[in-house]
């Protein structure tokens, strides 16, 4: 089962879109599931099942259970997934696209992909990769979730604005 989160503050009709076409495709050879939490959008998935929104619980389980977790690029989720040990798919909100009020999550994956079990997007084409792939996907370091490493990348970030 793969899950798939938009989060709750803004839909994300691109993601959810792009994972109900992809769940009926050839590439999807493992005939995975998928599962959303789609917030309010008014993307209509024909082919995945989605939610709304769901209790921490309900949401902590599809993290644990998911062969991955795709994501929109959300701090709270990477350390989500980090901790339930399951690799993480973010892809970006995109300003020009209208998802987003700047493009603050574009900035943020380029050192989100830095950290061990996280896998970064912008395009449909780079999120098919990393799903055609899942089995060569890894989990974050068990001795540096949560941790340093973690910790390290966001400091460095709020002191210096570097990435």
């Amino acid at each position: 089962m793969i899950f798939v989160a938009v989060g709750t503050q803004f839909s994300f009709n691109r993601l959810v879109q792009y994972m109900d076409e992809w769940a009926v495709s050839d590439e999807n050879t493992n005939n995975e599931t998928v599962i959303a939490q789609v917030s309010d959008g008014d993307y209509q998935a024909k082919n995945i099942e989605t939610q709304p929104f769901m209790d921490g619980e309900q949401y902590n389980k599809n993290i644990r259970e998911a062969s991955v977790f795709v994501s929109h690029a959300g701090m709270g989720n990477i350390i989500s997934a980090r901790e339930q040990q399951t690799p993480i798919i973010v892809i970006n909100r995109q300003h020009k696209l209208g998802e987003h009020r700047n493009d603050h999550q574009a900035d943020g994956i380029k050192w989100m992909e830095k950290l061990d079990g996280v896998y970064t997007a912008s395009t449909r084409e780079e999120l098919y990769a990393h799903l055609n792939n899942i089995e060569q996907l890894k989990t974050a370091d068990t001795s540096v979730v949560g941790s340093e490493q973690l910790s390290n990348y966001i400091a460095d970030f709020i002191s210096t604005g570097k990435r």
